[in-house]
């Protein structure tokens, strides 16, 4: 059986548009079988953006490197391109149906205007395939692979980032956001919370060196 982390899907395409609206900006989004949150922008992933756009209301004409790790059909590079458009943005992901969509979607909503913009779609599990540092990580971790995963991604988030890089993430408190918070602490020594919101919780960490 595939999961959405899974590198090939196995069950049938049938690809349906979601729309999306954020900061009084619509969007719409390309959605298949196989991949997470397919009928809708799951919620952690929205109060994720929300926040993100909040905390950085004066970055938008500044330039900086992004990993959207674990990318899906694009939300969060779709909107972080859409904001920030001098962003150099890296959508990964081990599903390569999701990364199709992500490409389709960054140019369905003008995220990117050709294909010669600076972006990159990469297929990688966790870090596998990345070697590159990042001034922003952001990631909505793959609960259904496991703790010894999603710590790995902490883990190497902060190994690629820059110095002052920030990391953010979301989780639930019932998918063990006390556990990740504790991991998170230990790794980066600091670790705040930005929002709770139904049971989510939004992280950031700072890689101070």
């Amino acid at each position: 059986m595939s999961h959405y982390f899974s590198e090939k899907q196995e069950v049938k395409s049938d690809k349906k548009i979601i729309k999306y609206t954020i900061e009084n900006k619509n969007f719409e989004f390309i959605t298949d079988n196989g991949v997470f949150s397919k009928t809708k922008v799951d919620f952690g992933t929205d109060v994720m953006l929300k926040v993100f756009l909040r905390e950085n209301q004066n970055k938008k004409n500044q330039k900086f490197d992004v990993l959207d790790i674990g990318c899906g059909y694009g939300v969060v590079s779709v909107i972080i391109k859409s904001f920030f458009e001098n962003t150099k943005i890296i959508s990964s992901d081990v599903n390569e149906r999701a990364l199709e969509l992500t490409k389709e979607n960054l140019l369905k909503n003008n995220a990117i205007k050709n294909e010669n913009e600076e972006f990159e779609i990469r297929k990688s599990f966790a870090f596998d395939n990345i070697s590159e540092k990042f001034d922003v990580i952001l990631s909505n971790p793959p609960i259904r692979a496991g703790k010894q995963t999603i710590f790995q991604i902490y883990e190497k988030s902060f190994e690629h980032l820059n110095p002052n890089g920030e990391f953010y993430c979301v989780i639930q408190t019932k998918h063990g956001a006390k556990s990740t918070q504790k991991k998170l602490e230990e790794i980066f020594r600091n670790c705040e919370t930005l929002e709770i919101n139904a049971g989510y919780r939004i992280f950031r960490c700072i890689k101070i060196v």
